[in-house]
């Protein structure tokens, strides 16, 4: 048994070290590259949108191409940049606009001052975050200010369970009176994410173990200042390979107690993750 374990250690773990985070489609979690190391990841989300509260009454969708790249520059600390490209469609009682935007960047630093390993495949880990959302002054897909925001980050990997628990609270110093973007208003913007996932196979790692896959629930929580709140949840899938990822996942509204914005009625989100 003792040699397995370390058959295990030395042969799965080098190629996991990134992947074995578990991270959810829409739930940060608690790890970073290794240091030195790039990870490059691309995500495509629909959203459609209703219920908006300005004279314009518009029905909207919006695909969001995010693309984010970190680079380790420690073994517990990282840099990111995120780049959203937004292609939006609002279709009112007397017009259809649609418009290609950049959105906002955002510059993220996290640290991770605790991590506890329980063996070589479980791990507990607990980060925080700290950054500023810069407006790319790209039309409406543009806040116009700059956004500071700070969170912390909870993960547990514990035999073929994953959780993820997140909390980031970004300040919103400017944005209009009715914004079409999720937490972009006027007011500071809470998000709550939970993630849970069930390894699917391998039922146990292996040294010949190339490849996992997980069954993912989420609830991703949105709460603002001006009181409106909505949770979203739904399934998804991840695949996990030694140095990609492919990612999917549904997400529908479970509360929606929004009059401020829009009411976001269906998310379905892509990704691709690739670590050099």
């Amino acid at each position: 048994m003792l040699n397995r374990t370390v058959a295990i250690a030395v042969v799965v773990l080098p190629g996991w070290a990134w992947c074995a985070a578990q991270e959810a489609t829409n739930t940060p979690a608690a790890t970073q590259p290794a240091q030195g190391k790039w990870y490059l990841r691309q995500k495509v989300q629909f959203l459609h949108m209703s219920g908006d509260p300005s004279s314009e009454d518009r029905d909207i969708d919006k695909v969001v191409m995010n693309t984010s790249l970190t680079y380790g520059l420690r073994r517990d600390v990282s840099l990111s940049i995120d780049v959203p490209l937004v292609f939006s469609s609002e279709e009112s009682a007397s017009v259809t606009e649609r418009d290609l935007a950049l959105g906002d960047i955002a510059l993220t630093l996290k640290y991770r001052p605790f991590q506890r390993d329980l063996n070589p495949v479980d791990s507990v880990r607990f980060a925080v975050l700290g950054g500023i959302e810069v407006p790319s002054g790209d039309g409406s897909a543009s806040s116009d200010s700059f956004d500071p925001f700070a969170g912390a980050v909870f993960t547990a990997i514990l035999g073929r369970h994953g959780f993820n628990q997140s909390l980031i609270y970004k300040v919103n110093t400017g944005g209009e009176r009715y914004s079409v973007r999720r937490g972009d208003g006027r007011a500071d913007a809470l998000r709550y994410d939970s993630a849970y996932l069930f390894r699917l196979s391998p039922a146990e790692y292996s040294a010949d173990t190339t490849a996992a896959t997980y069954l993912t629930l989420e609830l991703n929580g949105l709460y603002e200042t001006n009181g409106d709140n909505e949770i979203l949840a739904g399934p998804g899938l991840l695949y996990e390979a030694r140095r990609f990822a492919l990612e999917a996942a549904v997400g529908l509204p479970i509360v929606q107690d929004v009059d401020k914005r829009p009411r976001t009625d269906l998310m379905v989100t892509l990704g691709f993750r690739f670590l050099f």
